[in-house]
């Protein structure tokens, strides 16, 4: 739904995590059009959203932690495919607990991941804390989070999580 009716801001039903929920989506630069994605509850972790068939794990991956790390994406794969997913499949599945309907979820997922992709849309969600540190935060605007870069030194940043089980084999 175009809520003022000029193309800057559009809420968008997302249904899953509850009866309900609604994202929005914030026109953030003209020429070319670029937008924030707000996907509140949608997710509650990165490996829910990502990879995905429209973007999957780069053969390298850029990580915060430790500082300024590349690593190696088929490590990252290769944990995907050893858990009994496919690589470009989500690490996680959104948890049933924290879920009204699955199925729903799931739906919103899929179709989430497309904008994901896109590089003029930078996906956000309430529990990412991979954006500390790196996003302005309200008050500052947001508008030139592309030119900042935001966009790809977040995407991949939740793998950071996924250390431990390189550290292990498991």
């Amino acid at each position: 739904m175009d809520f003022f009716g000029d193309g800057s801001f559009y809420l968008l039903d997302a249904p899953g995590h509850t009866i309900g929920h609604l994202g929005g989506l914030a026109r953030t630069t003209t020429a070319p059009d670029t937008f924030i994605f707000m996907g509140g509850d949608l997710c509650h972790h990165g490996g829910e959203i990502r990879p995905s068939a429209h973007q999957p794990i780069p053969d390298k991956v850029h990580l915060h932690e430790p500082q300024d790390a590349w690593l190696s994406g088929q490590l990252f794969r290769d944990i995907n495919v050893k858990r009994g997913r496919k690589e470009d499949q989500p690490i996680f599945d959104p948890l049933e607990d924290a879920t009204a309907d699955v199925p729903a979820s799931m739906k919103t997922i899929r179709e989430t991941q497309v904008a994901d992709a896109d590089e003029d849309v930078f996906f956000v969600f309430a529990h990412d804390m991979s954006i500390d540190g790196v996003v302005d935060l309200f008050p500052l605007p947001a508008n030139d989070w592309k030119s900042k870069g935001w966009r790809e030194r977040v995407r991949w940043s939740f793998l950071e999580d996924l250390i431990p089980a390189l550290e292990t084999g498991s």
